[in-house]
């Protein structure tokens, strides 16, 4: 028995058929690494493209809050219109600063900690660009007199078409940046009234996205007509139909407005903001934010009116010395009268009413 088994063990065909068993094992499996390779392959190109809503979904990320609504989502298009000399290219710049500071300026405020740049400029000289960026570093607190790492801008008013699609795909995949400014993209092209042109153009902006994850923010000019907020030419009008947000810029008494006129999201409210006799930004209020607060600034007037001569009082008491005084109806003093608690401006102690010092 012994013998039996010292024989099989010596018998070369033991270890011979032991491999003969690997071989038609891994035979087996790269046939079915074939197979399914044959299936996939095989698979209609159009089903490649189904969505599988199995999978879980990324909800949008977004890189400002304005008047505390998120805006600009990560990976996206968006355009800013106004027309020529409104604050279109300096709302971009007002952006950069405030993705620079890392710090709310006016009701506009970063929802990142860092942000990479790059603004591409068809448009200005030399002289302009370089005076528009101090502008936007020294609102962000930054020395105007070097280039910082996360804002590169871009001079490219010298160059060809081709030359300039070139530079930016090349800086966006080396550069990796956040987002983009193209100040100058009807300049990508050469008639933004050729529909065929124009398509062609929005679909390379839109793969940039899609490719690199980075958000693209185009700036346009609107028609010139002051009835017709559209931006000009069939560019304008595709690229609306595929942006995320726009914005429009509008001037007025040296103060720049923006609006979001169109959103796939919640719009965001409006942000104002001027340029100073030095050149700087400054920080404005909207008209609304003006309105709001001459609306507060009267419900504390006539709070005090009404508390001049009581230290505290019940409720339809403060109710009807409001109405009194402000000569409303007792239904707006009742909604102020709720404003005001939630604002701190009055408090409530045993169901008695209380002045706020302020």
């Amino acid at each position: 028995m012994n013998t039996a088994n010292n024989n099989t063990r010596e018998d070369p065909t033991f270890c011979h058929g032991t491999t003969i068993g690997l071989n038609n094992l891994q035979k087996l499996t790269a046939e079915q690494e074939r197979i399914k390779d044959e299936i996939t392959e095989n698979k209609p190109d159009y089903k490649r493209h189904i969505l599988d809503l199995s999978l879980p979904t990324n909800e949008p990320k977004y890189l400002f809050s304005i008047g505390g609504v998120p805006t600009i989502p990560q990976g996206e298009l968006i355009g800013i219109k106004g027309r020529a000399k409104m604050g279109k290219s300096q709302f971009g710049y007002y952006l950069i600063a405030v993705m620079l500071s890392g710090i709310s300026r006016g009701n506009i405020r970063p929802l990142q900690n860092g942000y990479k740049v790059l603004l591409f400029d068809t448009e200005q000289s030399q002289v302009s660009l370089k005076k528009c960026c101090q502008r936007a570093l020294k609102f962000a607190g930054l020395p105007t007199d070097k280039n910082d790492v996360r804002f590169l801008p871009f001079f490219m008013r010298p160059l060809s078409i081709d030359e300039r699609k070139k530079v930016i795909e090349d800086a966006i995949r080396e550069e990796k940046p956040d987002i983009i400014f193209i100040d100058g993209v009807r300049d990508l092209l050469q008639d933004f009234n050729n529909l065929e042109q124009s398509n062609e153009l929005i679909q390379w902006l839109l793969s940039l996205t899609s490719e690199y994850g980075c958000t693209i923010v185009s700036v346009l000019h609107q028609n010139k007509a002051k009835d017709d907020g559209n931006m000009r030419g069939h560019l304008g009008t595709e690229l609306l139909n595929k942006l995320t947000d726009c914005f429009e810029v509008s001037k007025k008494d040296g103060k720049f407005t923006v609006s979001c006129t169109d959103s796939r999201n919640v719009p965001c409210s409006d942000l104002a903001f001027s340029i100073d006799m030095d050149g700087s930004f400054q920080t404005e209020e909207t008209e609304a934010e003006n309105k709001n607060n001459a609306r507060v600034a009267d419900i504390q007037r006539v709070l005090r009116l009404c508390f001049k001569e009581h230290q505290s009082m019940g409720y339809m008491d403060l109710v009807r010395c409001y109405a009194l005084e402000a000569a409303t109806s007792e239904i707006t003093a009742k909604r102020h009268i709720k404003e005001a608690k939630e604002n701190n401006f009055i408090s409530v102690s045993n169901s008695l009413y209380l002045l706020t010092p302020q």
